[in-house]
């Protein structure tokens, strides 16, 4: 483990992210209950009318939603609760970015370029502004705090300054999925 100095502060990241990944997770957990409902129905013990193919067709529809829902869906409506959000830790001379569902980062300032940006994605026929701070390491990796959320857009200049960014977004104009990939990728 690296030796960043004394910890200076820690800011919340990417919450509107989580919040939408444990809503995808409550939806696989709840998901086998109507479909387990439809094979009771259509099953000769339901209410009598049903069929013994609607009964197999709706009881194997209930397993594979019922197995996403251990495997996916239960692990992530755990974690939401345990760890809510993805956490950067500033120190003296370096930060830390921990996604408790997912990976971690850890770099030096001198290492990694930082860029607060603001950018116009299409959305329901119209564009939404975006901001993020991409912070770039030097092999190339790209991370993405993302401000899609008002909460997550506050701590964004804030933490942008901390990093060694521009407190105001540079903005970027409007960029489509596959360009933003690029872009954030090269770091450019």
């Amino acid at each position: 483990m690296r030796d960043f100095g004394a910890h200076q502060a820690a800011y919340p990241v990417n919450r509107s992210h989580d919040r939408s990944l444990g809503l995808v997770a409550a939806v696989l957990v709840v998901a086998p209950v109507p479909f387990a409902w439809m094979a009771y129905t259509e099953s000769p013990w339901g209410d009598g009318t049903g069929s013994i193919p609607g009964m197999i067709a709706s009881g194997l529809a209930a397993l594979v939603f019922g197995a996403l829902a251990v495997l996916i869906g239960v692990p992530g409506l755990l974690g939401l609760f345990s760890h809510p959000h993805a956490t950067v830790h500033l120190f003296e001379r370096g930060a830390i970015a921990i996604r408790h569902r997912g990976g971690s980062w850890s770099w030096p300032y001198e290492n990694a370029t930082v860029r607060h940006v603001l950018w116009h994605e299409p959305w329901e026929g119209d564009l939404r502004p975006r901001k993020q701070l991409w912070v770039t390491f030097r092999d190339g990796e790209t991370i993405c705090f993302d401000g899609l959320g008002d909460a997550d857009a506050a701590v964004l200049p804030d933490l942008s300054v901390a990093l060694g960014g521009n407190r105001e977004p540079e903005d970027v104009g409007t960029l489509r999925a596959a360009t933003r990939r690029h872009r954030s990728e090269e770091g450019t």
